[in-house]
Parts: structure tokens; sequence; C-alpha cells
């Protein structure tokens, strides 16, 4: 339940920041709109000791979740001092980037880094979609922020990693089947994906 909501919580923010951002405002205050959810859920969670106390991880994953969102969200509003929110969006395309490479691709050693162990199948194949969407969001800032990519652009680059990696969970690492999920839907929103990022390219 935690991963998948927390899936949810980021890809709605990065809807939000994409829909600002398709409207003409300039991405770091739109990717701040865009991580106002996210900030909200880890202050809740913080509040309720969900990390330590339900999910049973460490003291780091109480604290930093809040704590990044919030300078995150803070910088690309402009609010905190000697950091442009340009660059406060190129740090947050660094660390969701880094972040969830490293929790797509080891994701077993990205949960025990955070102080998490003895996860099933399905939770692991869980973290690792929430690893993913971390990805997706990295994609879409980076394009903007680093690439000078227009905000169809950086929608169509974040499709297209996620076709990939819907891919990836049928047919290479199979995370899909293990977690039980029927390979004609993963297909259908696989083509989805393709699809969008190939209008906006092709």
């Amino acid at each position: 339940e935690f991963f998948a909501q927390w899936s949810g919580i980021i890809m709605f923010g990065q809807v939000l920041t994409a829909y600002l951002h398709a409207g003409g405002m300039a991405l770091p205050e739109a990717l701040a709109w865009g991580f106002l959810p996210s900030c909200v859920a880890s202050v809740q969670d913080f509040l309720n000791d969900r990390m330590v106390g339900e999910m049973g991880m460490g003291e780091a994953a109480k604290y930093a979740p809040p704590l990044v969102n919030l300078a995150l969200t803070l910088g690309a509003f402009g609010k905190v001092p000697n950091l442009a929110p340009e660059l406060a969006a190129k740090a947050a395309a660094v660390w969701m980037a880094a972040n969830g490479l490293f929790g797509y691709f080891s994701t077993a050693a990205w949960l025990e880094g955070w102080g998490g162990k003895g996860l099933s199948a399905v939770e692991s194949g869980m973290g690792k979609l929430m690893a993913s969407t971390m990805c997706g969001g990295a994609v879409y800032i980076a394009a903007s922020a680093f690439r000078g990519k227009t905000a169809l652009e950086c929608f169509g680059a974040m499709m297209g990693m996620y076709a990939v990696t819907s891919l990836d969970g049928l047919y290479l690492s199979k995370t899909t089947e293990a977690m039980g999920v029927e390979p004609p839907k993963v297909l259908f929103w696989a083509a989805i994906q393709a699809f969008t990022a190939a209008a906006v390219f092709l």
C-alpha cells in the first residue's frame, strides 16, 4: 500500500507540473506546485510515524523525506536564500535521478539503505515502480533544466521512459510477472506511453 500510494502521489505531482508548465508557467514554479502533494504526504507520514512505526525502516527514512521535499519545494518557489529556483530544479532532477536509478536497478539494496528488509516480491515490485516514477520526474525536469526542451518535449521524454520501464518489467526484469500482473494490462499502458512519446517526437 505504501509504495502504491507514493507512486500515485509522485505521478499526480508530475501531471500537475506538466499541466502548469504547458500552460506557460516557468518550470521551477510549476515543479514547486507539483511537489506540494509530496510535501503534504511526507509530513503526514512523519507525524504518523509511518516510516519507522509501520514500515520498520530506519530513523533516516523518518526525517529525510519531509526535509528533502520541503527544501526542494521552497527552493523551486525561490524562498531559499542564495538558491536560484533554476538551480533548485536542477538539484531536484539530480536527487530524483540518483534515488530513482538506485531504487530501480538495485531495489533490495535501495530499500535496505532506508532500513527496510524482508519484503515480498509484490512489495519489491511496487518499490521498483515507485523508483521508476522518480526516474520519470528526473527525466521531465532534466529535459527542461539541462537541455532547454519545451514542456511538450519534456512530457514526451518522460512518457518514453515510462514505456521502457513498462516493457522492462514485462520482458526483462519480469517484476510484473512476479507481482501477478497480467501481461495484456502492462502492454496496454506501454502502448499508450510509447504512442504518446512517438506523437511528440516523430
